[in-house]
């Protein structure tokens, strides 16, 4: 029997995590559009900042996305969107496209799941979040980095986002987002 590697393993289990939280938050009732084509997908632009957020010193890059990398149709629940239980001060990558997300209330817990595709490299993704994390306020947990993804779990006051940068065949990175507040 083959044995994992410890970042592909995190990788498995956040990518089993994330397809549990959208299973688990899924209603029974009307089935959701489908998502918008890759076409007219328009890159995500983050809410306006929080007026204390600091100066960016990791750019992002505005990589192209490779359409075929967002998904046709989703579950039914999920939207090609940022949850409206996303937490603001958050930050959202720039020029990244989402893939799915769901978001709910657990016993007035928010709880979100997201997933955005990005043209940029894992590396470049990293920083970037090294820096707005560490910038804003957020305590910072760096997990285990290498080929198979970085991961990241920072707290803020009663609010917890773990993240996972996950690289692409073609260069981009996946990047894939557990909150709760």
């Amino acid at each position: 029997m083959a044995r994992r590697s410890a970042p592909s393993l995190i990788a498995s289990i956040a990518a089993f995590a994330l397809c549990g939280l959208l299973a688990l938050a899924c209603d029974s009732g009307t089935q959701e559009p489908a998502a918008p084509a890759p076409a007219e997908s328009a890159a995500v632009k983050p809410e306006s900042p929080a007026p204390s957020a600091p100066e960016r010193t990791a750019q992002p890059s505005a990589a192209p996305i490779d359409p075929s990398r967002l998904p046709t149709e989703l579950p039914e629940g999920v939207e090609a969107a940022i949850p409206a239980s996303f937490p603001k001060d958050v930050p959202v990558y720039p020029g990244s496209q989402p893939a799915q997300g769901k978001g709910l209330d657990s016993s007035g817990i928010q709880m979100s799941a997201l997933q955005l595709v990005t043209g940029d490299s894992q590396d470049r993704v990293a920083d970037f979040y090294r820096s707005e994390f560490g910038g804003s306020g957020w305590s910072v947990e760096e997990g285990e980095a290498g080929g198979n993804g970085t991961s990241f779990r920072a707290t803020k006051g009663k609010c917890t986002a773990q993240v996972l940068i996950v690289p692409t065949d073609d260069g981009g990175s996946d990047l894939f987002f557990f909150t709760e507040c």
